[in-house]
């Protein structure tokens, strides 16, 4: 039987470990904690206890960890629909999200034109109906609303 102080200083390690490696999403921390520790089952307030001691010490910050994914993922060329997608799975910080992917429309489509332009060379509208539908698609595949693919194109 293992004592609660050294499981919740395992727990606590391993939360440390992973914090060290990566910025991590409040809710994606805790799933890895309970994947590695299946005996938090029968202690479901430990991972709770660790979390808020790791959000107090600063090592954990959900806006933080918000800021540099979106980053991340418009370094990438995702949309807005693929980048709340991803995130949230990984932070229950929703209003955090909002207002990081609030960027306006002008700005998506820019970076739409980037991804358009970097994968295909040009930003011209194809004549052929099937090479339109392909550029869209990927675009679409890319997280982009369907306004932001129409006026991506020239």
């Amino acid at each position: 039987m293992i004592d609660l102080n050294d499981l919740t200083k395992q727990v606590e390690s391993r939360a440390l470990a992973l914090l060290a490696m990566r910025e991590h999403g409040d809710l994606e921390l805790v799933a890895k904690l309970n994947q590695k520790f299946p005996e938090l089952e029968n202690q479901p307030g430990l991972v709770k206890i660790v979390l808020e001691n790791c959000q107090k010490q600063g090592w954990q910050n959900d806006e933080r960890f918000i800021e540099a994914y979106v980053r991340q993922a418009l370094d990438k060329g995702h949309g807005p629909y693929k980048i709340r997608q991803a995130l949230q799975g990984k932070t229950s910080h929703s209003e955090s999200l909002e207002a990081a992917l609030d960027l306006g429309d002008e700005d998506w489509v820019e970076l739409a034109q980037a991804a358009l332009e970097k994968k295909y060379g040009d930003l011209e509208k194809p004549k052929a109906r099937n090479e339109q539908a392909k550029r869209m698609r990927f675009l679409q595949s890319r997280g982009f609303t369907q306004s932001q693919i129409y006026k991506a194109f020239r």
